[in-house]
């Protein structure tokens, strides 16, 4: 839409104007007015032979007697009559009417302090903005890969490097702006990140924050660059033959050592958990399975305990992962445990079941062979990953977490409110010595050795035993 019309459509009547009713707009003459305009009417039928290059909207008229002539307006008038190197000629808004004052429109002619402002809006949000929104959704498609990018580098940190949009094909749209690809041949366009891609790589931001979370809660700390090797740990699992994953963990700028490290210690920190005398099954099968599958999700409904609540879901995912079914069960194509004949025992093979036959390499094994390769000693620090978030290596003093503190501190609470309780209770039971011995009367018995207070059977000995 070209910018003398935009100023209309702001300055005048904000309904919009199909061809249709433009053309009978032109077709009919204007009402007879009691008031001659002030402005020459447009052309007439007889001249809609020539080409126009857009058509102006009606403008609504405030006299009573008729419906006003369509004139165009002045506004478009003097944007259209503009020289070229005028700044508010092509402005994406029009500063003439009052409504376009606000914040939102004032920043639509800053399209960097526009997009640093959307990047804080929700995802969905920020679709409804971009679905409802003219003006924003022609500067959106202008500079697509920025909004989304920058939106996903602050609602989730190092997730645009980690899982890059084009390694998902599928998530990825073409260039609203049709800007061409010149690494194609014959200038294809180009692909740019989409809101399924930012969906994703949120979705997965959540799902890394919950799965430490979770870990941290059974008091297994772990550093807080973890969540960036965990991502890339999701990342690995996406690749689908094993050329690839090779490829990828032998990649130093992707995998450094630091997170070779890292990764070890998150397997270890599941493992301790996995084998926990009170949790735990005492089974390392259990890690192995679980990164086994397409998605880090499942991990996370397992801490949860979401999924293999019981031995029934557990079998499912065991069948879905490594069982080999024999020949009876292959005649008979049936369903085992809820787990389609054609996806039994698919997830131990490379592609998950594209290329029977071929292991998958998993990234457990793969992280101790990169490791072995670069000659890092990892087992010598085995035992610093068992104590890490427990000991403090420099004090060697236990290390307290927020929850373990707040017990703590309750549970003194408590003790020093039973030792009061205590005292309380002592004093009471002296006053009422002092008060059936120092009767009147003498007779003590109502409160000194009443048996409903004092040697009462039912309270004071034990069930069978006898009184002396």
């Amino acid at each position: 839409m070209s910018c003398p019309l935009r100023a209309i459509l702001n300055h005048g009547d904000k309904d919009h104007l199909s061809i249709s009713d433009a053309s009978q707009g032109l077709s009919s003459p204007p009402a007879a007015s009691t008031k001659a305009p002030s402005t020459p009417p447009i052309a007439t039928t007889s001249q809609q032979a020539e080409p126009t290059s857009h058509v102006q909207p009606a403008v609504k008229s405030n006299s009573s007697t008729g419906p006003a002539p369509k004139y165009p307006d002045a506004a478009a008038t003097q944007l259209s009559s503009a020289p070229e190197n005028d700044p508010h000629k092509h402005s994406i808004t029009s500063n003439n009417n009052n409504n376009n004052n606000g914040v939102f429109n004032r920043l639509l002619n800053h399209p960097e302090l526009m997009f640093e402002m959307v990047s804080h809006l929700d995802v969905d949000h920020l679709l409804a903005l971009y679905s409802i929104s003219r003006d924003f959704h022609g500067l959106a498609n202008s500079r697509f890969t920025t909004m989304i990018l920058s939106h996903a580098r602050t609602r989730a940190p190092g997730s645009s490097y980690i899982f890059p949009f084009r390694c998902y094909r599928k998530l990825c749209l073409r260039d609203p702006a049709l800007r061409p690809n010149e690494t194609k041949p014959n200038f294809q366009i180009r692909h740019v990140p989409s809101f399924k891609w930012l969906r994703m790589v949120l979705f997965r931001e959540g799902v890394v924050d919950g799965i430490v979370a979770c870990l941290e809660q059974e008091s297994l700390m772990l550093p807080a660059a973890t969540t960036l090797t965990v991502k890339k740990i999701w990342f690995f699992m996406d690749v689908s033959t094993n050329e690839r994953r090779d490829g990828l963990i032998r990649n130093t700028d992707y995998w450094t050592e630091k997170d070779i490290y890292l990764a070890h210690l998150f397997l270890m920190k599941l493992d301790m958990l996995f084998t926990c005398p009170m949790t735990g099954d005492g089974d390392l099968g259990l890690r192995k399975m679980l990164l086994a599958q397409r998605s880090l999700s499942s991990l996370l409904r397992v801490l949860r305990r979401e999924e293999m609540r019981n031995t029934y879901e557990l079998i499912e995912k065991v069948v879905a992962w490594k069982y080999e079914p024999n020949d009876l069960q292959r005649q008979l194509n049936q369903p085992i445990f809820g787990v389609a004949p054609n996806r039994v025992g698919m997830l131990q093979y490379e592609g998950w079941g594209r290329n029977p036959g071929t292991p998958f390499h998993q990234i457990d094994d793969l992280l101790i062979w990169e490791s072995l390769r670069r000659g890092l000693d990892v087992p010598a620090h085995y035992l610093d990953m068992v104590f890490y978030g427990f000991i403090d290596k420099k004090t060697g003093l236990d290390i307290w977490t927020e929850d373990q503190k707040r017990e703590q501190a309750e549970e003194m609470e408590r003790g020093i409110r039973g030792e009061d309780e205590g005292v309380l209770v002592a004093e009471e039971d002296d006053d009422d010595d002092d008060y059936g011995d120092n009767d009147d009367d003498g007779d003590d018995d109502d409160y000194g050795d009443d048996d409903d207070y004092g040697d009462d059977d039912e309270v004071g000995d034990a069930p069978g035993s006898q009184s002396t």
